[in-house]
Parts: structure tokens; sequence; C-alpha cells
């Protein structure tokens, strides 16, 4: 049970103690004991030892109960417990009396009672005691330096011919010997932001003999805006003193000194001077790219700067002003806002109709000299539009009839209806007619995402694979009166549905299962819907040997997996003479459209044994045919000396190696 208690000394300074219940370990140990032997068997309360100064007993078959104060009972036998003074000092220790009795009343004389202090406030002179004949044991509390405050002592002794410990106990109070406090000064009084002063409390009444213990705190150093350094000291002269230094507090800060564990206490005001704003520096704008309303990327960004002072550290709760550099193109989400614990202020844009790049700029409030503008932030339209949709491939024609895994990168970029790039993370997927996209789909950084085509089944008979790259998007549309949106009568290109064109015709072929994703168009503007771009790529057959045709590839001529049979005849007169040869794959298939290009990387080399005369072949090696036609190569035969007749004629010799390293020979024909 809790107690109260309040005593004034001499000078008239009240002192508030309280009871503290727990007991220490030696104490403690003693009274479990006692309550597992008495209380722990058979449903009785004989040998119950209570520390609330009340218990139950019984003998026999009757019971009795009754309270007794400090004191405890089991069976007939007890011990109480007894000071000489509730409060004790360094000038007045206390005296502790504990009186031990037997079973049937009679002292219990030669019996050892053990001593113990609950909470350290004192000392024991003697710890464990042997009973006088009249039962009694008698040992003196010293209090401990530097504490003040109330504590527990205990005593407990075990019966004759009992294995139960019977414990009683009292409260008493330490108190400081006619301590007091007076003045509490601050030297200086006010410093300026970061500075320090000296805090200095006086003290009446303390000694070596009767130390006191003075804790200082204050409003700033709570709140981490100050240290105050000790912030506790143990005091035997006539003042105590600490360090206030200034963390950023930039008030009036209210300083306490007190005796440590009583209510007694002196308080200063230090006056200390907020810091001087030094520089306000651009921070962040997260994200540094927004959108319009709809785009489906942000819409608005976080603005941050930051308030320094001359030591650059952080300035907290100054006022800073917002505007933009461009009036009426964003909303501000407030104009004024204060810096927070680290300095910061942060203050969001968000994107009206217009695109285009914008700045905050900040000012503080209460010193317009201090300003800055941020990054340029961008605002873009955000979604992709139809007419802005690129895709290139580092080959169109790669070694693919025969084999598997020849790449060819793809390179994909998105921008929005103003030309700038869409938000990161915009994906694109793709579908393939044939061989594969790998991966499926990819998500831009900067508009720009990449994949590859990767040569593999299934492969169509013609050997020509259509690729459909598609994203979330809007139609192209002309923005006639410039409002940056589309107006009702505004031309604009309306989309259909996305599909793989297999059969090359330009439509969409349900029955061959053409249909991608989508829906038809719809004779009205979609601000959402697919954009898309397809690319033909072709598995060109390096493993047969192409086939030849004279002049161009659409002459009509059949193509001939042999000589051509030409005839060349410079003269003086024409010492040059020009032939256009036309190279496509073996894939007969893809006659009807037109035929398929060798492999991108194949080369072409010509050779003659005529004399007088050389002969060479351009357009090799093949590079990628976006097209994807055969490959038509002009062929020079020319004199060595335009004055002077061939020498003798000679075979034409072709010979065509592929990236795979295979090579096939043919014989063109003469030079006469």
């Amino acid at each position: 049970m809790a107690t109260r208690r309040t005593s004034t000394d001499r000078q008239g300074l009240d002192f508030m103690t309280t009871t503290i219940t727990a007991l220490r370990a030696s104490a403690l140990a003693l009274a479990a004991a006692a309550v597992l032997a008495g209380c722990g068997g058979g449903g009785s309360d004989a040998g119950c030892v209570s520390f609330s100064g009340s218990c139950t007993t019984s003998t026999d078959s009757s019971s009795s109960s009754g309270s007794s104060s400090g004191s405890t009972t089991a069976a007939a036998a007890s011990i109480t417990v007894d000071m000489s003074a509730d409060t004790i000092s360094a000038s007045t220790p206390g005296t502790v009396t504990a009186v031990a009795k037997n079973a049937d009343g009679t002292p219990a004389a030669g019996a050892l009672v053990t001593f113990a202090v609950a909470n350290g406030a004192a000392t024991l002179t003697l710890e464990r005691v042997k009973t006088d004949a009249n039962g009694r044991a008698t040992t003196t509390l010293q209090p401990v330096a530097g504490k003040i405050g109330a504590d527990i002592v205990a005593a407990s002794f075990t019966p004759a011919s009992s294995t139960t410990a019977l414990s009683a106990q009292t409260v008493f109070s330490v108190s400081a010997t006619n301590v007091s406090l007076n003045a509490v000064t601050a030297a200086p009084a006010s410093i300026s932001s970061y500075g320090a002063s000296v805090i200095t409390v006086s003290v009446t009444g303390a000694s070596s003999a009767s130390p006191v213990t003075i804790d200082f705190s204050s409003t700033c150093a709570t709140a981490g805006k100050a240290t105050l350094s000790p912030t506790s000291i143990t005091v035997t002269g006539s003042s105590a003193s600490t360090t206030y230094q200034d963390k950023g507090c930039a008030a009036t800060d209210r300083i306490s000194a007190s005796i440590s564990a009583t209510s007694q206490q002196k308080q200063v005001d230090l006056v200390v001077a907020a810091p001087i704003a030094q520089s306000l520096e651009f921070v962040s704008a997260s994200p540094d790219k927004i959108c319009l309303a709809g785009s489906g990327c942000e819409i608005s960004s976080k603005v941050s700067f930051k308030l320094k002072d001359q030591y650059n550290n952080p300035i907290t709760n100054r006022t800073v002003n917002f505007s933009l550099d461009i009036p009426n193109v964003a909303t501000l989400g407030s104009t004024a806002l204060p810096t927070d614990a680290s300095g910061v202020v942060t203050v969001s844009v968000t994107a009206k109709a217009t695109p285009t790049p914008v700045r905050v700029r900040a000012q503080v409030a209460d010193d317009p000299t201090l300003s800055t503008v941020s990054n340029a932030l961008a605002i873009n339209a955000g979604l992709p539009t139809q007419n802005a949709f690129s895709f290139s491939a580092s080959t169109y024609n790669p070694d693919g009839w025969s084999r598997d895994g020849t790449e060819s990168d793809i390179r994909v970029q998105l921008n929005d209806r103003f030309g700038n790039p869409v938000p990161d993370g915009t994906v694109i997927s793709f579908v393939a007619e044939g061989a594969s996209v790998i991966p499926a789909k990819c998500a831009t950084a900067s508009g720009v995402c990449t994949t590859k085509f990767v040569t593999s089944n299934a492969r169509p008979a013609d050997g020509r694979v259509d690729v459909v790259a598609y994203a979330q998007g809007e139609e192209t549309f002309v923005d006639a009166d410039g409002n940056q949106q589309y107006t009702a009568g505004e031309s604009f290109n309306d989309l259909g549905k996305v599909f793989v064109d297999a059969n090359e015709n330009g439509v969409m072929d349900l029955a061959t299962g053409e249909f991608v994703a989508g829906l038809d168009a719809n004779g009205q503007w979609d601000g959402n819907t697919y954009v898309r771009v397809s690319r033909r790529f072709v598995l060109a057959d390096a493993s047969r040997p192409p086939r030849l045709q004279a002049g161009l590839c659409t002459s009509g001529a059949t193509p001939v997996a042999s000589g051509l049979g030409l005839v060349l005849q410079p003269t003086t007169s024409t010492c040059r003479v020009k032939q256009l040869i036309c190279v496509r794959d073996a894939n007969t298939a893809a006659d009807a459209k037109g035929g398929n290009p060798i492999p991108s990387g194949a080369t072409l080399a010509v050779t003659t044994k005529a004399k007088g005369a050389s002969v060479k072949i351009d357009n090799t090696p093949v590079v990628s045919q976006l097209d994807n036609t055969p490959t038509q190569h002009l062929l020079t035969v020319e004199l060595d000396d335009c004055t002077k007749a061939l020498e003798a004629g000679g075979a034409i010799d072709l010979t065509i190696k592929m990236p795979n390293g295979q090579s096939y020979p043919y014989d063109l024909g003469r030079i006469n």
C-alpha cells in the first residue's frame, strides 16, 4: 500500500516522500518463503505473512482476523519492527528495532533477525543481529550520500521448531538536512543562435556530510534543441553549475534546477536568438516530370527547398513563399509554408492543361533577398500518340530460315503529341506472327524500350513474320485552335483494332486469327486507345543457294540458282559496261510477294580472268532490308585503259558468302 507523508524542516521547505513497496532481494526471499510455507497448502491461512500490515491466522479449527501496522504473524509467533524516527538525515541516523516472539508469546531470545533496505536510500550498520533476552534486535540506518526520498526497511526471523520465516516492514524517509535552493542565474542571460550560457544555482545547507543532488532541465533541451551538461550534479558546497548549449532553440527557454526526488525547484529564463538565414537551396522535385490529367502518369510533383543558417545548420519554422516562373500553367499547393525540423519546406505542383517546362520560385518571407528557383519541372501530355510511335531493328532479314537463335535488336520509342518522351515505365507489348520476341513486353526509360526478335519456330511458309508493337495511348489529332486539347471538328486519325497482318493484305481477317486487341474505329476521337506500329521480318534462307536474275528484281525474269550467261563487251568507245543483278533467297513461296532478301551480313565478290579489264559489284555486304525485298547489285566491267582494247576475254565468277560461312559460287557469264 502506498502512502504520502509531508514533513516541514526548519527552513519551511516541503519535502514529498512516497512509500516504495518493493523489497530488496534478501527481504523478498524471506517473505516469499514465509508466504509459501504458511499459505500454500490445505486451504488454511495459518502462517500467512502480509506486507500490508494485516493477515488472517487460524489455530486448530477456529479462525480470527485482525490487523496491525508494521507487523506480521504466523500462528502465535510474531515479529514487529519500529524506528526511532520516521525521517532520517546525515546528521540524525535512525535506529531500527525488531521484537521477535515465540508461538507461546514469550520473547524469542537468541533468534537471528535479518534486516534489509528495499531501495538503497540508506545502509545498515548490522544486517544480521541476534536477539537479546527480551527478543529484541537493533541496528542503525545511515543515509547514502546524495539519496533523498522514501524507502522501506524490513526485518525477518524464523521461529523455533518452524521452517516458516516471518517478516515485518516499516517506511522511512531520508531528507537533506537544512538544504534549500536560492536564485538561478544565466550568464549571459541572452545568447546568439548556437551560443552557450553557464547556468548556476546557489544552494544552502549542502555539505560533505549532507550532500544533495541537483537536476537541471529545460524546455528546449527536452525537445532536443539544446543540451545541458551535466544534467545532474551532487553538491557539497554552495552552488551547482551546468553549461547550456543551443542547438536551434530560437526562443526564450525556461531552465529549471531542482533538488532530486523533491518538489523544490528554481527557474530562470534564457533568451536564445533565432539563427540568421544564410541560404535557400533547391533540394528536389519528385517526380521531375508530370503529366496532364487523364494521361495515366503522375499529375503532381513535390518540390522541396532547404533553408540554412551561417553555420550550414537547418533553420526551422521559417515561412517561405512560393510562385511559378510561368503563371497559370500549374497549380501550387500553397503560396507560403514553414520549414520543418530539418529546415526543409515542400510544396506540391499540379499540372493544368498546358504541357511546358515550369520552375518554382521560393523566397524567405522575412528576407526577400534570400530566394532561389527549382530545376525545370516538365509538364508533358503523357500518353503516347499514334504518329509519334517509332520501331526500328538492327536487321529485318536475319539468317533464320534454318537457324534458331539469330537475334535482331528491336528499339521502340514513344513520344506524346508535343514530342516529349512518354513517362518512364510506359509498357509496350509485342505480338509476332512467327519466331519469338523476347521479352514480349518492355517498359520505357526516357521514352525508349528495347527487346529482341529471335529466330525460331513457328516459321510461315513464305518466311515472312509480321511483328506488332502496341501500347495505351491516344489518337493523333490536329490542334487547329491551339488549346492543347482535342476540340470537336478537328481532324484526327481514327484507329481500329490491333491485328497481325499475316497475309499482307492491309486489313484484319478474323477468319485467319489476325485480331490482337482493341475496338473498331468509331468515328470519334479517342484519348484512350491502343497506338501501334508493325514491322515485317524475313527469316532469310542461308542454307540453300540464292537465286539470281539479270536486270531489275521486278523484271519478270525467272530467278535461277545457276549462271546468268551474261556477255559484257567494253570497248574504247564504251569503256565501262554495267549490268543489274537481282539476288533473292531460295524460298520460292515468297516470290508471290516479291521474294525474300538473303541474310544481312552476306557478302558478294566477283572476279574475272579477262585481260585488260576489271570487274566489281556493289551493295556488299548486304544490309538490313526494311522493305523485305530482294537486293539489287550493280555489276561493272571496265577496261584498264580506255584507250586500249581488251587484250583477252574471260569468265566472270561470283561468290556469295553467307553469315554462317557457307559459300555459293556462280558463273555470271563472260567479258568479250
